[in-house]
């Protein structure tokens, strides 16, 4: 039985109870058929937008996708007001737009055709041919698996 004066507030409380769920099973309806805006995804997820590695981007944080599926971001080149398209959400520690050496699919060569050495080069995480370095930690064979390079990168950690 209630008291006198509880009957009053049970009805409210039910009130709450049931407006509140209709509200929620409203709002979420509303939000399935809802489509999501153009430019970044939430919480980071991508948006569908075709980018090509290291060309400059202008929304820092950004994610993209590669010709190929890969996900990418537009990441800052550290010490720089400049922001690339990059593997890695992670600064990145050169411009890969100013490099001074050129690469195809085997190597890279300075404009001598001498070849750049590996620890002057950024490797596999500006599109380049791996490094010594990328292939001894096992993140070229990690990447070749199609794995995103950021998964990669937290297994060789």
């Amino acid at each position: 039985m209630f008291r006198p004066g509880e009957r009053g507030v049970a009805r409210r409380v039910l009130l709450g109870v049931v407006g509140g769920g209709t509200f929620l099973a409203a709002m979420f309806a509303t939000s399935a058929a809802a489509p999501l805006p153009s430019g970044s995804g939430p919480a980071g997820e991508p948006d569908g937008s075709t980018v090509t590695l290291n060309d400059y981007c202008q929304d820092p944080g950004a994610v993209g996708h590669l010709a190929d599926g890969r996900t990418v971001y537009c990441t800052q080149v550290r010490g720089t007001d400049a922001f690339v398209w990059s593997y890695s959400r992670d600064p990145i520690p050169r411009d890969p737009n100013t490099r001074g050496y050129t690469c195809d699919s085997d190597a890279c060569h300075w404009p001598d055709g001498t070849a750049v050495p590996n620890y002057e080069r950024c490797g596999i995480l500006c599109g380049e041919p791996p490094t010594s370095g990328d292939r001894q930690s096992g993140l070229y064979d990690c990447v070749e698996t199609g794995t995103e390079f950021e998964e990669c990168e937290r297994r060789i950690r």
